[in-house]
């Protein structure tokens, strides 16, 4: 029977979960707001990494500025941040498919701001998203206890679901009805 996991091989169901479980949020993309498009979005992507959070951002001109986090009402790993600095002061490392950080608890949110140790967070990962003007954004997902590797089989699908969620939005103005991404004073 099509679409069933009984056709899928064991160590590809998980991966089939998540695809059907993007197919699912792309169905809903036009009759559910941005804001909880967004939201399930981040929502799975943060479920499909066992992720505390999740961060989508965007590159608008010479800034990368925050889009959206999962969950609201935590101290945001996130900042609006330089282009030449993104991530966290790591721009030289240049990632293509992504930026594993097992301990990013020294990386500072912002320069000259605090760190992600000293706002809760131990690990991070970026998932950049390319759009073809050069563009796009990234997805981040960030651990308050240690994770030591990212095994980027999902990662294919996760970067699909950001440059989704990125196309979902106005690149010129935040989404209305979001939670201000509100930063610590430094």
């Amino acid at each position: 029977m099509a679409g069933h996991d009984h056709d899928v091989p064991r160590p590809f169901r998980p991966l089939r979960a998540l695809s059907d479980a993007v197919d699912r949020l792309a169905e809903h993309a036009d009759t559910w707001s941005t804001p909880r498009l967004l939201d399930e979005g981040l929502d799975l992507a943060r479920d499909t990494g066992w992720a505390d959070a999740a961060a989508l951002v965007r590159v608008r001109g010479d800034l990368v500025v925050p889009v959206r986090r999962r969950p609201t009402g935590t101290v945001s790993p996130v900042a609006p941040v330089p282009t030449h600095w993104f991530p966290w002061g790591l721009a030289t490392v240049q990632p293509d498919r992504y930026l594993m950080v097992p301990d990013a608890r020294v990386l500072q949110v912002r320069p000259g701001g605090r760190t992600l140790g000293e706002l809760g967070w131990h690990s991070a990962l970026v998932l950049p998203l390319h759009d073809r003007d050069g563009g796009g954004g990234s997805l981040l997902l960030h651990w308050r206890s240690p994770h030591l590797t990212w095994d980027d089989d999902r990662g294919r699908l996760l970067r699909t679901l950001g440059r989704f969620l990125l196309d979902r939005t106005a690149p010129d103005r935040p989404i209305t009805g979001s939670t201000p991404m509100v930063l610590p004073a430094d």
